[in-house]
């Protein structure tokens, strides 16, 4: 039964609340863990660790499971099948986590050499970044069984406790942060354990909350209702294309991570830099998935789905332009003020910085790249878009390891931008030779309003840069930043406003705005 308009927007407004809260206490998590850690040796052993359990989260916890698990589930001829189907698939997954994390912890030394290779064998780091990947990796198991529970609870159309568990993660760290802060361990080895052992915790609580969740939903389940192996085999085949798509930016840090391993400090401030251009990218995927589910339901064809798939580039482009433009320009003001307290010292942020304004460039592709990909798995183009990902990562291995023996860590991350451009050539010529991509000559007109924008903004922070000398103090700091921030959104908020679209029919209107 199909929902409301109306119970359809709370729904969107709940889960778009929920994701915010995660996005904001992540933000808080990532403050405390630098504080904690800092940017150095502890740190870095910290999130070479985490690498596995951090990818593991983007492919599974975030919704990506779900492209071919709910379409499984409504295929079923009734609830009792539908549940032999989850039933199946979850002891399926769940094995095959589970054993990649015995298998990794036992090997976890020769793990580390392949994450990390250049942390010294029978060093600081690498004994520390084994003894917490050891613990870490047995979040993977907990994150498929809680991504099959929140598939099941979204296909009963309960989204609100599933869209809850990032935040439930994330104030689970923040919790052992405070006990490390209070027990005085900071900057030591045992503050890292910690927080290694706190992702296993998190991966419990979000658990729980997807088992209530998915309490007495239709597929929900049920040992009496049997397993149907093929069903989840079929399950886990279809998955692979848009868990590639959903992984392919934090699999290119891990990629980038192996590379830079030996700069110390540089595992670590990759990783914070990554967390803020985790945001915007978030934002163009939420925006994204909103604009095409349209074309994934209503079955319209020819020139109206790929006008739905312009509109959903336009949104993407509008939140990614602007978004790439101010990380740039503010780099250093947003990590002095974010992260530089405690163990995280100036240099950590101004290295971190650096990284930050690498990673940037990135940004408008791999935003771009969700939006591509998505639209192409929705025309029935699961295979190619399975196929440019695994290129891209090749690609991403190459340029990594170019630039990163050539530039630095930092010439490491500008390669990213390549491969990921690559990849959106390549799914934009795949979908506009087939008419699923139309562009008309007002949509080509919004963009140059968005680019008019971002030279604008840059223009704008730029001068108040140069004539607002940087404050002492945090709070100062923060209120700076603050009205940099705000000037930049006001100057591109008027540019799209001069170029938006005017008396345009309602089918064919294209709003970077609308989401």
């Amino acid at each position: 039964m199909s929902s409301s308009p109306r119970s359809l927007i709370a729904k969107t407004s709940a889960v778009s609340a929920a994701t915010l809260g995660s996005r904001l206490l992540g933000f808080a998590r990532d403050m405390g863990t630098a504080a904690v850690l800092g940017a150095g040796p502890l740190a870095d052993a910290l999130m070479a660790s985490l690498s596995l359990p951090l990818l593991a989260r983007r492919l599974l916890a975030e919704g990506a499971f779900n492209a071919a698990l709910l379409p499984a589930l409504a295929a079923a001829p009734d609830d009792e099948r539908a549940a032999a189907s989850a039933n199946a698939t979850l002891v399926l997954l769940c094995m095959i986590l589970l054993g990649f994390a015995v298998v990794g912890a036992l090997a976890m030394p020769i793990l580390m050499l392949v994450l990390a290779p250049g942390f010294s064998f029978d060093g600081e780091r690498a004994d520390l970044a084994s003894a917490c990947g050891r613990i870490a990796l047995f979040y993977l198991p907990l994150a498929g069984a809680a991504a099959v529970l929140g598939g099941i609870a979204n296909a009963a159309h309960r989204v609100f406790l599933p869209a809850l568990a990032p935040a439930l993660g994330n104030a689970v760290v923040l919790f052992a942060i405070a006990a490390i802060i209070l027990e005085g361990l900071v900057a030591t080895p045992t503050a890292a354990l910690v927080m290694a052992a706190c992702a296993v915790l998190a991966g419990i609580a979000q658990l729980a909350l997807m088992i209530a969740a998915a309490r007495k939903a239709p597929a929900s389940i049920r040992i009496s209702a049997g397993f149907d192996w093929p069903a989840a085999r079929a399950v886990l085949r279809a998955s692979r294309p848009a868990l590639l798509l959903a992984g392919l930016p934090q699999m290119r840090i891990v990629l980038l991570a192996v590379v830079v391993s030996a700069h110390p400090g540089a595992v670590a401030a990759l990783n914070y830099a990554q967390r803020l251009i985790d945001l915007p990218l978030g934002l163009v995927g939420a925006s994204a998935g909103a604009i095409l589910v349209p074309l994934l339901t209503t079955g319209a064809g020819g020139t109206g789905r790929g006008v739905e798939t312009a509109r959903a580039v336009l949104s993407a482009l509008g939140f990614a332009l602007p978004a790439a433009t101010g990380l740039i320009m503010l780099a250093d003001p947003i990590i002095t003020v974010l992260y530089q307290r405690g163990s995280f010292t100036a240099e950590n942020a101004h290295f971190t910085a650096f990284l930050l304004t690498a990673l940037a460039f990135t940004l408008p592709a791999q935003g771009l790249e969700k939006v591509l990909g998505a639209a192409a798995m929705s025309h029935g183009f699961g295979r190619q878009v399975e196929g440019i990902a695994l290129v891209s990562l090749l690609n991403t291995m190459a340029f990594a390891v170019g630039f990163g023996i050539g530039f630095g860590p930092g010439g490491g991350a500008f390669g990213i931008a390549i491969p990921a451009c690559v990849s959106v050539a390549r799914l934009w010529i795949l979908l506009s030779s087939r008419g699923h991509l139309v562009f008309d000559r007002a949509a080509k007109r919004q963009v140059l309003g968005m680019v008019l924008g971002c030279f604008l903004l840059a223009v704008v922070v730029l001068f108040l840069l140069v004539i607002w000398i940087e404050p002492e103090g945090t709070f100062l700091l923060a209120v700076r930043l603050g009205v940099l921030v705000a000037a930049g959104m006001a100057t591109y908020g008027a540019v799209w406003f001069a170029f938006r679209p005017r008396n345009r029919p309602r089918a064919e209107a294209i709003d970077p705005g609308h989401t």
